[in-house]
């Protein structure tokens, strides 16, 4: 039992991967912001060679010239050896500005809050709550191609705990690169990889590994 759960302490880093939104926020542009998506991403965590399969559905909105909202909710599963399938069940709303440096490129930052329920089956679980700083660039390099890319910064803290998961708290930072082909001006595909690096108050640092793949709808 204690071997479980030393290995499920490992398990945070997937969590901080689960929230990646398109969220980005515009005004007289070419790029595009209110949008609705869908994506399946594969990740892996430090000294795991099991993929965690998670799928999450994202939106965001553009309130006016400057600022917007986004936000995702996203689930997961995750069988390492020897252990219980352990999934994953999150949320994650954020609210940013925009500042356009030209018309086709966007500097943005945000501030967001997550929420994931973490659970091993036959136990209560944890549910692990965060919030971070996120600053990104998004730029139209041709007509129908979009280059973006993220660093966030993020602080956790498991709130509900048993015998069997660890209570942990920890800072996370998190880097995505992302590109993004514009099949219509609707409609659009994305390809996306993530890294996130966290400390734990356990005293150990964890790494995760993502790359996804997106479609969304976007409107005026």
């Amino acid at each position: 039992m204690k071997n479980k759960k030393l290995k499920f302490q490992n398990l945070i880093a997937v969590s901080l991967l689960l929230g990646m939104t398109n969220s980005f926020a515009l005004d007289d542009s070419d790029l595009q912001y209110n949008a609705i998506g869908l994506g399946f991403s594969s990740s892996s965590v430090g000294g795991y060679t099991q993929k965690i399969k998670s799928s999450v559905l994202s939106g965001s909105y553009l309130i006016n010239d400057s600022i917007y909202i986004g936000g995702s909710v996203s689930n997961a599963t995750f069988s390492p050896p020897g252990v219980t399938q352990v999934k994953y069940s999150g949320a994650d709303f954020d609210i940013g500005y925009r500042y356009g440096i030209s018309r086709t490129t966007d500097l943005t930052t945000s501030v967001d809050y997550s929420s994931t329920d973490i659970t091993e089956a036959g136990y209560t679980g944890v549910t692990q709550n965060g919030a971070s700083v996120n600053f990104g660039i998004r730029s139209l390099v041709m007509p129908n191609v979009e280059l973006g890319g993220g660093l966030s910064f993020e602080n956790y803290q498991n709130q509900i705990t048993n015998s069997n998961l660890a209570l942990t708290s920890g800072t996370a930072t998190q880097l995505t690169v992302g590109v993004r082909l514009f099949i219509t001006k609707e409609f659009a595909v994305r390809g996306a990889y993530g890294y996130s690096s966290s400390n734990n108050s356990n005293g150990k640092t964890n790494t995760s590994n993502s790359v996804g793949l997106s479609a969304a709808y976007y409107f005026q």
